[in-house]
């Protein structure tokens, strides 16, 4: 059964509303030496070998290859040279900075065997944990889990100016913002997603308010509904990775980069 995303962002926000707890989403590029859900910039995926069946579409086929749709939320505080750190859901305090990333994804999950060496980079003069693709693993190798698919991100940059705010609720943070409790902006994102009726969807917020969360989010729901129409190109893309390497952002960032070096193939070999 298909559900709208805009009624999966208002059963969101009703339990949010209602103090039920939403399980949270770990990430932490940073300083995790463990696992978390790390949304990342699209990255390319190879397509080749991709058949439609007779009587379906390219659409259709590659959306048939992507099984699963969640909606995630991660949390980041920013801790001035250490960048961003995620965790789970909290409160924003007077003087903080933060980003809360929702995220509506249809995607499958690829594992990719990965081999850590510590080495010492020449800008650098500590050593670091990098990670390489590993082609010839054997069992027990490491794995780390990457979502390749599509979907739509919706991006809140904020700094809290006064008291504190619930930045799991992205409704009460347009309301904070409205009454000058918060500043920031709000980005919308398609992640391989396009098309002539995507950009005419997207609105150009300028900062965070009460109308500009409920358009963001009626504009979610509109590109959601579009994804099967035949005028709208679909491009899947690896869009976020689960951290289980630990050793921090400079870990992720190496094996980000091997996968840029060589783009995963959506379909199985």
């Amino acid at each position: 059964m298909k559900i709208n995303l805009l009624s999966l962002l208002i059963i969101f926000v009703v339990l949010e509303s209602c103090a039920t707890k939403i399980p949270s989403t770990l990430g932490d590029a940073k300083n995790a030496e463990n696992y978390g859900y790390t949304p990342i910039d699209p990255l390319p995926v190879n397509v080749a070998g991709i058949v439609v069946p007779a009587g379906s579409t390219i659409n259709q086929t590659v959306l048939d290859l992507l099984p699963d749709e969640t909606v995630r939320l991660a949390i980041g505080e920013f801790q001035g040279d250490a960048g961003v750190s995620y965790g789970p859901a909290k409160i924003g305090v007077k003087g903080g900075r933060y980003v809360v990333i929702l995220d509506y994804i249809k995607f499958n999950t690829k594992s990719i065997p990965v081999s850590i060496k510590t080495e010492k980079m020449p800008s650098d003069s500590k050593e670091q944990r990098n990670a390489y693709v590993n082609e010839s693993a054997k069992p027990g190798d490491p794995i780390v889990p990457v979502y390749v698919g599509i979907g739509l991100r919706l991006t809140a940059n904020i700094t809290v100016l006064e008291g504190k705010v619930d930045l799991g609720n992205l409704l009460a943070l347009g309301v904070s913002a409205q009454s000058k409790k918060v500043l920031g902006t709000l980005v919308i994102q398609t992640l391989g997603i396009s098309g002539e009726s995507v950009t005419g969807s997207i609105p150009l917020p300028s900062e965070i308010n009460q109308t500009s969360v409920q358009n963001a989010i009626q504009s979610l729901g509109a590109i959601r509904a579009s994804i099967y129409s035949g005028k709208t190109t679909i491009n899947p893309r690896v869009i976020a990775v689960y951290n289980n390497l630990g050793g921090g952002e400079k870990t992720v960032n190496s094996f980000i980069s091997q996968l840029l070096m060589k783009p995963i193939s959506l379909i199985e070999k």
